[in-house]
């Protein structure tokens, strides 16, 4: 009876263990950001489908999500258009966030983000001097060329700095230089060769605008490659916050986590530069607001 009886006991210290770290789990959320972040994301479904039945009744609505009426201008506009254009505008900014925050978490820097440290800059300058100089090389993937020109620019990046030590000051400060180089260089070609790059420039501005599904199609495998990775690496990446003396007395890889991290990152970069063009500031802005939210 009386082992019975400590049996007992120590299950139930051990369930209100579990209840206590549990409970410690969702109070230790940032339940203001959280209900902040789904008040935004109600509000903007709201309007979002205010503005389809505006265009659309209910019915017709549904109908143009799957099975459009061809002869239905506004359905066809509706599936062909609007809709790949949301699908877009949400992979690319998650996208961007995600490897905006990773930046920062790696770098140690709140400033890094994809256009502070030159890398979206990068990838734009190789897609136009690949297509200048050897167009057939964007018979193997936009995505590879984009993500060579995206590393490039990232080494330059380390190369500048390194005599700083990577301090947050100079790596922004080199980013900086990176991308006005790139982008000057960039322009200057298109400037020279606008009867060939015409159509990249008004492109690499940035355009979320689509005519079909192929853009999401292919942005969704890779975007979600790249986040699955960044999802296993959830740990080691929250080790890179340590300063590094904690990091390595915990027997943390530094070199390989960073470059892991950063390789996932820009990857994500350059898969949207290549599909969308340069869209900046996402990147820094979702990052922060993560940060200020306690993410």
């Amino acid at each position: 009876m009386a082992e019975d009886a400590a049996a007992i006991a120590q299950g139930g210290k051990h369930a209100s263990a579990g209840r206590a770290s549990a409970w410690s789990f969702f109070s230790n959320q940032p339940v203001g950001a959280i209900l902040l972040c789904a008040v935004l994301l109600a509000a903007a479904s709201a309007a979002t489908v205010s503005n389809l039945t505006v265009q659309l009744p209910s019915a017709l609505l549904l109908q143009s999500l799957a099975a459009p009426d061809i002869a239905d201008m506004r359905q066809v506009l509706v599936h062909y258009a609007f809709l790949p254009r949301l699908a877009v505008s949400l992979l690319c900014g998650a996208a961007l966030g995600l490897a905006g925050t990773v930046l920062q978490q790696v770098l140690r820097n709140p400033l890094a983000s994809p256009e502070t440290v030159g890398v979206s800059a990068g990838a734009y300058l190789a897609l136009a001097l690949t297509t200048l100089l050897s167009p057939s090389l964007l018979a193997f993937g936009r995505e590879w060329v984009a993500l060579a020109g995206a590393f490039v620019a990232l080494a330059a990046v380390f190369a500048l700095s390194w005599h700083k030590g990577l301090s947050p000051l100079s790596v922004v400060l080199a980013g900086l230089v990176v991308s006005l180089y790139a982008g000057a260089i960039g322009a200057a070609l298109i400037v020279l060769r606008h009867e060939w790059l015409a159509s990249l420039f008004i492109w690499g501005a940035g355009s979320l605008g689509q005519q079909d599904w192929s853009t999401t199609l292919w942005l969704l495998p890779r975007i979600g490659t790249a986040a699955l990775a960044i999802f296993f690496m959830v740990r080691p990446l929250t080790l890179l916050g340590l300063d590094d003396e904690g990091a390595r007395s915990l027997g943390v890889p530094l070199g390989a986590y960073r470059f892991a991290g950063l390789a996932a990152a820009v990857a994500l970069i350059a898969f949207v530069v290549a599909a969308v063009g340069v869209i900046g500031f996402v990147g820094l802005a979702a990052a922060t607001l993560a940060r200020i939210g306690g993410g």
